[in-house]
């Protein structure tokens, strides 16, 4: 795992040179009201039908059929944040790929004002109100290495509305792996946009999304009915944000997840965590193969997200 580790950085590095800050920020506010809950720590799992979003790798972890529909109120009303996905692990263990999924993914909302010139009144004025959107539609496979360690990629065909007459089309790719250090205790590695994916602009322009490092630990310890899970997860950004981050050095960046799920019978579940310094809490239902999942971000600067995700298994 640790070798691995060391690839993907290495990988990551020099396609960082060549980015742009913050272009890949509308694609890193995670998806699934589990996930969310407890604090965007989900690159270890635990797993559902947004295991490509989050660590394809994960995949394998699923049974049958799965799938997971997603909206959110993100930041009060700001954003519009919706995510449908689909994974089948094929059970066939004389196959290299075990398992293959799809999922759509939306951010956007209006209020974008175009404005014009007025020359009398020697002042901006606004001509109408648009709309903007970030959409992406990806496709992913995974499979495992001498059944030791779990590997998946994701590639992802993105489309950027700007609003009025500009938009953008993409492409870009991650990679995850997973392996169980012991039967409680699962390590997680994701790199998203190992290729520095390119966005390219009706305009002419363009600009690369920086790879960004996730590493993830996943632990769970069994009390009788009780399954209590502990989460954490990293985001290693070479953007030079700086302050932006909650930790920093020279252009390398740290944000944190953290989380915690207890589940009776693996019916109910309970759910708190800290998404980059922001408390965040939910429950759950796990009821004849259908889920829902509630869960809530608390940000000081922006109002609250809400976030509500079914899913099935079939």
């Amino acid at each position: 795992m640790r070798r691995l580790f060391s690839i993907f950085v290495l990988l990551a590095l020099p396609l960082s040179l060549f980015g742009a800050k913050y272009a890949g920020d509308p694609f890193s506010l995670g998806v699934g009201g589990r996930a969310l809950a407890i604090g965007g720590a989900a690159v270890a799992g635990p797993f559902d039908a947004s295991a490509g979003y989050w660590n394809p790798a994960g995949m394998n972890y699923l049974q049958g059929h799965n799938i997971l529909a997603m909206h959110a109120e993100t930041f009060g009303s700001l954003l519009n944040h919706d995510f449908i996905g689909y994974v089948h692990n094929r059970n066939d263990s004389t196959s290299s790929i075990k398992a293959y999924g799809f999922y759509f993914y939306y951010l956007g909302g209006g209020g974008i004002k175009l404005t014009g010139w007025d020359p009398v009144r020697n002042r901006p004025y606004v001509i109408s109100e648009a709309s903007h959107g970030d959409y992406v539609l990806a496709g992913s496979m995974s499979g495992k290495i001498k059944d030791k360690i779990d590997l998946g990629v994701t590639a992802r065909i993105i489309y950027r509305d700007v609003g009025g007459a500009v938009d953008g089309y993409g492409f870009t790719a991650d990679v995850g792996a997973l392996y169980d250090i012991h039967p409680k205790v699962r390590l997680g590695l994701t790199v998203t946009d190992i290729v520095s994916g390119y966005i390219r602009y009706s305009d002419g322009h363009g600009e690369s999304i920086l790879p960004t490092v996730k590493p993830a630990l996943l632990a769970h310890h069994i009390i009788r009915d009780f399954t209590i899970r502990l989460a954490m997860s990293g985001d290693i950004k070479f953007e030079g944000i700086k302050y932006a981050a909650q930790f920093w050095s020279g252009k390398i960046s740290l944000d944190t997840h953290w989380g915690m799920e207890v589940d009776y019978r693996n019916l109910v579940f309970g759910r708190v965590g800290y998404d980059i310094g922001n408390f965040t809490g939910g429950i759950g239902f796990n009821i004849k193969r259908i889920t829902l999942d509630l869960a809530y971000l608390h940000n000081s600067d922006f109002d609250g997200t809400f976030r509500v995700s079914a899913g099935y298994q079939f």
